[in-house]
């Protein structure tokens, strides 16, 4: 399997759409009086004025967003601090190391996490990167599994899923009387998901450990009853979420485990 880009069509064409929609109601009024009416034209500022003015009120609430993601994840940190073991774990860290070298990215930390709930998730402390798995995730999970879990977030790590996370709390806050723009941003991590998948199942060489621990994971969250917590307040994205239906699945940040699987079959070579 060959590795895919850092992004892929979809992508590209929901981030194009959802700039496009965030400048529309600045730029397309002033077109359409300029069409026919001369005086109300003299009145309209100058497209390159409003261009700049998106541009300037973009750029306050970028580093507002900065600010609150800085912030996230240091809480993150010090909520975990009880609760993470951060080299108790040597064969985590040696296999961490083992994938981050296949996809050449930098050194990365694993911490483990002492919950009961299955997940793990990568964020960023400065400029160091961390992968997160809490203890239930590793209670239930084989060596091959585990390893496409570490895959998964390596490559939010090596298609820089932060940024796009970031660009899309700023659009989402910037967008708020345009509800479609959200359900594209929506879009655009489940896109990011499915990328990540894929990135796995080509950096392990299969997709079968990653559809093994989907299904794995999806049948212990069903009969889960404790509470889901430190994995929502990452600013990055979770191997893990609450299962979604019908009109939750266009709110979700994560396409369900059933689409997730259909996707990985499709990299299965042909019998």
């Amino acid at each position: 399997m060959t590795l895919r880009g850092r992004y892929d069509r979809k992508t590209v064409l929901y981030l194009a759409v959802s700039t496009a929609l965030l400048l529309a109601p600045a730029i397309i009024p002033g077109s359409f009086v300029a069409m026919g009416h001369s005086e109300a034209y003299l009145k309209t500022p100058p497209l390159i004025d409003v261009i700049r003015a998106e541009f300037g009120s973009l750029t306050i609430l970028a580093i507002a967003v900065l600010g609150l993601t800085n912030f996230r994840s240091w809480w993150l940190r010090k909520k975990m601090d009880g609760k993470t073991a951060h080299t108790r774990d040597v064969n985590l860290q040696e296999m961490l190391d083992k994938v981050a070298e296949k996809a050449e990215v930098d050194k990365i930390e694993a911490i483990v996490i002492d919950s009961s709930f299955p997940n793990a998730f990568a964020f960023k402390k400065g400029r160091k990167d961390f992968v997160a798995v809490t203890i239930a995730l590793l209670e239930i999970l084989n060596s091959d599994e585990l390893e496409s879990v570490l895959a998964h977030e390596v490559a939010h790590i090596k298609n820089k899923d932060w940024k796009i996370k970031i660009f899309g709390m700023i659009i989402s806050l910037k967008s708020i009387p345009l509800p479609i723009v959200p359900l594209l941003v929506r879009a655009i991590y489940r896109r990011r998901e499915y990328l990540a998948d894929e990135t796995s199942a080509t950096l392990e060489g299969t997709p079968l450990p990653l559809i093994s621990t989907l299904l794995k994971v999806s049948e212990y969250v069903k009969s889960f009853s404790g509470s889901i917590d430190l994995h929502s307040l990452s600013t990055s994205f979770s191997f893990v979420s609450p299962p979604s239906r019908g009109l939750q699945k266009l709110l979700s940040s994560n396409p369900t485990v059933e689409d997730r699987v259909k996707n990985l079959m499709k990299l299965l070579p042909a019998s």
